[in-house]
């Protein structure tokens, strides 16, 4: 429509078509609420495209295990698995169940010795964050060009330690639809968790106090996410020893941490001090704004703990029927924090969370003891 046209059309309604509202200059405030539209639309979309090229990378993957082993393990929150080049060695160390597991395959299987197995231990002990990501087929296809830059080792595992746990170790043979499977069993110290944690410790001192945070809710979250392990990552995908989604957790702590919203990589949420900041800066943000309605500091914890697993909506829904905080927050608020616990274990939508709840406050009362 042309201008003159456009005006005679403003005319014909009686005035209630005011040209100067559409010819006038956008304010800077209203540029500036336009870009962060367009930024926030530009960045769900790089989520869901990364989303979809991990979730097709990661079947890939097991795919091609699957043409060697009957039964493919692939990396998750608390186990760390690789692979040599051939995939016929297979090093898995389980941060849930504390122990090592070494499997052989196909040649590797038919040439296994002593001094092999020794070999792939050392293996384990010795690979850094860096190093594992940088041999991971699936990570190095989707999670981010550059690897991280961490030298920490992923295991937590000491040098000095190899011949003692050797000795303990278990042989397992199984044949399968694949051929025959040889497994090496090593269990791992009694305090191999706590030392794990140990080593983590100070940065989650620096970070809970910068955003006041306890040093032990974070801890129990780590313990649960992950069982410490460096290396975690899940099908959501989440990445990292607090698990870290990219596309909605982690957009939140970004815009705490950097000033803006940001995508992280995996492989900028497998370094620890990037992780343990921003999931201290997701909590600070649960329990100073999404939740802070809620009045008692008890009540609150439980909800900040779930909302952590399932948002600040889905915990609201659990005591309104919709995603209303603030509704939500008169109800808690008239509750004690015993039957805001009560509440959530059994009111909560998915028995993940309600689960979830319990083993973090559980191994909370551990670090604060």
């Amino acid at each position: 429509m042309k201008r003159r046209d456009l005006l005679a059309f403003s005319i014909s309604l009686g005035g209630a078509f005011l040209l100067p509202a559409v010819v006038r200059a956008e304010t800077g405030f209203e540029r500036y609420q336009r870009l962060q539209r367009e930024g926030a639309a530009s960045i769900q979309q790089e989520w869901l495209q990364y989303r979809q090229a991990y979730l097709a990378a990661y079947k890939d993957y097991q795919n091609r295990l699957g043409r060697v082993w009957s039964r493919p393990e692939l990396s998750d929150k608390k186990v760390w698995v690789e692979y040599d080049n051939r995939l016929q060695t297979r090093r898995v160390v389980d941060f849930e169940h504390n122990e090592v597991r070494l499997s052989f395959t196909g040649e590797d299987a038919a040439r296994l010795s002593e001094a092999r197995i020794r070999a792939e231990f050392e293996k384990v002990v010795q690979a850094s964050i860096r190093q594992s990501y940088q041999q991971d087929p699936l990570l190095n296809t989707v999670a981010g060009s550059q690897p991280p830059s961490s030298s920490q080792g992923v295991s937590g595992i000491r040098q000095e330690d190899i011949d003692a746990l050797l000795r303990q170790a278990k042989q397992q043979q199984q044949n399968t639809s694949k051929g025959k499977v040889i497994t090496i069993t090593i269990p791992l110290q009694a305090g191999a968790l706590p030392a794990r944690a140990q080593n983590f410790l100070p940065l989650v001192q620096t970070a809970s106090a910068k955003w006041q945070v306890s040093p032990a809710l974070v801890m129990a979250i780590m313990q649960t996410e992950s069982a410490f392990n460096p290396m975690a990552q899940s099908h959501v995908p989440a990445f990292g020893l607090m698990q870290i989604v990219p596309g909605s957790a982690g957009r939140d702590a970004t815009k705490k941490v950097y000033g803006k919203e940001r995508l992280l990589t995996g492989a900028e949420l497998f370094k620890p001090q990037t992780n343990i900041e921003l999931g201290c800066a997701y909590l600070h943000i649960l329990d100073r704004q999404y939740l802070s309605a809620v009045t008692d500091p008890q009540s609150r914890l439980y909800c900040v703990i779930a909302a952590y697993n399932t948002g600040a909506g889905n915990v609201a829904r659990a005591f309104s029927g919709n995603t209303s905080v603030k509704e939500a927050a008169r109800r808690i608020n008239a509750m004690s924090p015993k039957q805001v616990y009560a509440h959530l274990r059994t009111r909560l939508k998915y028995e993940e969370t309600r689960n979830y709840v319990q083993k973090v406050t559980a191994a909370l009362a551990q670090y604060q003891g």
